[in-house]
């Protein structure tokens, strides 16, 4: 009998893992739901096992968003879910994705709707996702929902990879200036040293220095990077704590320039959200809780967690936006707007279109400013050193 490893939910902060031995997934999902479980993830420990062998395992946002049209494409055409799967796993190259589709089809076929088996892949389909799925599924939709998700995830990527490449010159530079200093420190100045200890004369003080660094961080070069190593094993063991995400979320909010940037791209991507969960009828206190899923900065969703909470009393979407001390009077301005006018979906898309390409402005002009800053920076380090190298040579000369 097959077994399936699951996660679910005894209680709002009681997460219990297990393993079933069922007949089918669908009635694992039955078992465990009858016991008053809420299911977060369920895996057949027969695709865990060939999934451990597989070099690939994860699915990228591209491969995931092609896979999202070509469903669509192929169920608009009038073929069934389970024929669209099964044409579009035989095309797959990557053997994760394509263990993850056979398993889709596996749990379709013992009754589980799409949403459902989506829901046993959390790793690969966001909360949001699924959601957009299961109102397609309720609508008769399912084309057109799957459409929407492949341009969100679309128009996501697009934007992400705009930000990424307004970084690379910077990263560059920074790069190439580091490397060309431990150059330096590390071989070129010891291989002079020798040649100032035959002159038998007093060193400038800045050549002692720099000999003294030099020979410091090659004698404890090790120590240097086991140090930097177990640091930033510390922070990102902290970074990935409830606290301490929280912490560093809230610090980047507050950062002079670029707090700016991570709130309005937060800010665009919460939104774009929103205006695709709204249009696709999912109710706003849903949708906020949706949405959260797309949201990276814990302090926004406890935000967005207060806001549910106060519309559940009565209250309204632009006077939680408007009470926030983290959102901008914009969004709540432009979004009494759409509460007046009966389409919020389209004043969330406004806000998303604004703030995104607001994000790109401010971004390429930081990264303006920052460019000059960094080869200034280093310019004045490697001038440094060359200066101090020369020095010796030129009370030679005197």
């Amino acid at each position: 009998m097959p077994k399936y490893s699951y996660t679910a939910k005894a209680a709002p902060q009681r997460v219990l893992k297990g393993i079933i031995e069922t007949e089918s997934a669908q009635e694992a999902i039955n078992r465990l739901s009858k016991k008053g479980y809420y299911i977060l993830s369920l895996n057949s420990q027969e695709v865990a096992a060939e999934r451990s062998k597989l070099f690939f395992r994860t699915a990228s946002p591209r491969e995931i968003t092609t896979f999202t049209r070509q469903i669509a494409t192929l169920i608009e055409s009038g073929l069934n879910i389970i024929n669209a799967l099964t044409i579009v796993s035989n095309q797959a190259h990557n053997k994760h994705l394509k263990s993850v589709l056979l398993d889709l089809i596996a749990r379709i076929k013992d009754g589980s709707a799409f949403s459902e088996s989506l829901a046993a892949h959390r790793d690969i389909f966001s909360a949001l996702y699924i959601a957009l799925i299961r109102t397609g599924e309720a609508s008769g939709n399912l084309s057109i929902s799957l459409q929407r998700i492949a341009q969100f995830l679309e128009d996501e990527e697009e934007f992400k990879n705009s930000l990424r490449a307004s970084l690379i010159y910077p990263g560059f530079v920074m790069s190439v200036g580091t490397l060309t200093v431990i150059v330096l420190l590390a071989f070129v100045i010891p291989r002079l040293v020798s040649m100032f200890e035959t002159m038998g004369q007093t060193l400038p003080l800045p050549t002692l220095m720099l000999i003294n660094f030099s020979a410091l961080l090659r004698k404890y070069w090790w120590f240097i990077l086991s140090s930097a190593a177990v640091l930033f094993f510390f922070l990102r063991r902290f970074s990935k704590a409830p606290q301490g995400k929280a912490y560093f979320d809230l610090l980047k909010l507050k950062m002079p320039v670029a707090g700016r940037i991570f709130l309005k791209a937060e800010v665009g991507r919460l939104m774009r959200a929103l205006s695709l969960l709204s249009s696709s009828g999912i109710p706003i206190i849903t949708a906020l809780e949706t949405a959260t899923s797309v949201v990276g900065n814990q302090v926004l969703c406890r935000e967005l967690a207060i806001f549910k909470e106060e519309i559940t009393r009565g209250g309204s979407l632009s006077e939680c936006f408007r009470g926030s001390k983290f959102f901008p009077e914009f969004t709540s301005s432009i979004i009494a707007i759409g509460e007046e006018t009966g389409r919020l979906e389209k004043s969330f898309l406004r806000i998303a279109d604004d703030y995104e390409t607001e994000t790109q402005r401010l971004l390429k002009s930081l990264v303006r400013l920052v460019e000059p800053v960094i080869i200034l920076i280093l310019g004045l380090i490697v001038g440094f050193i060359v200066l101090s190298m020369l020095l010796p040579i030129f009370q030679i000369t005197v």
